[in-house]
C-alpha cells in the first residue's frame, strides 16, 4: 500500500477519533480540536515518512533526464561514435536519442559496431557498447585521453 494512502487513512481516522473525544468530553473548542488534528497528522506523516518509504514512479524519467543532461555535454564525441559506428549520414539516428546506448541508436549487430570501433581506436578497445552513451565516452576519454581533444 502507498504511503499516501495510509497517511490519508490516518489522518480521517484520527480526526474521527479526536472528533468522537471532544464531543464526548467536551474539552475545548473547535480551534484546540483542528490544532490537535493538524499536530497529531504532522507527526503520523513524519513517522510514516521514516518507516514506509515509497518507490518514485517518476524516478526512472528523472534518471532518464538526468542522462540526457549529461549527455548533452558530449554531443561533440557522439556525433563522431556515430560517425565511425556509421558512416553513411542517411542512416545515423537523430542526436536526440543521446541518452540511449549505441544498441539502442543503431539497427547494427554489436558485431559491426565493435569491429568498426576496435577499427578506429585499435584492438585494445573494451567499452561496452550496452551502456548509456555518457557513460560510453567517458570510458573513452579514460582510455584514449588524446580522443577529441
Amino acid at each position: 500500500m502507498h504511503p499516501v494512502l495510509i497517511y490519508a487513512i490516518l489522518c480521517v481516522a484520527l480526526t474521527v477519533s479526536l472528533l468522537f473525544i471532544f464531543e464526548a468530553y467536551q474539552i475545548g473548542s473547535i480551534f484546540f480540536f483542528l490544532l490537535s488534528v493538524a499536530a497529531g497528522t504532522a507527526i503520523i506523516g513524519k513517522i510514516a515518512v521514516k518507516l514506509l518509504p515509497a518507490d518514485d514512479p517518476m524516478q526512472p524519467e528523472i534518471e532518464k533526464e538526468k542522462v540526457k543532461l549529461r549527455a548533452n555535454e558530449y554531443q561533440r564525441e557522439i556525433q563522431f561514435i556515430f560517425n565511425i559506428v556509421q558512416p553513411d549520414p542517411k542512416l545515423q539516428p537523430n542526436t536526440k536519442r543521446i541518452a540511449e546506448s549505441l544498441l539502442e541508436c543503431f539497427d547494427l549487430s554489436e558485431e559491426v559496431m565493435l569491429m568498426r570501433l576496435r577499427q578506429y581506436f585499435g584492438d585494445s578497445f573494451g567499452a561496452r557498447i550496452d551502456q548509456p552513451l555518457p557513460d560510453f565516452i567517458e570510458k573513452i576519454k579514460k582510455e584514449f585521453k588524446d580522443w577529441v581533444n
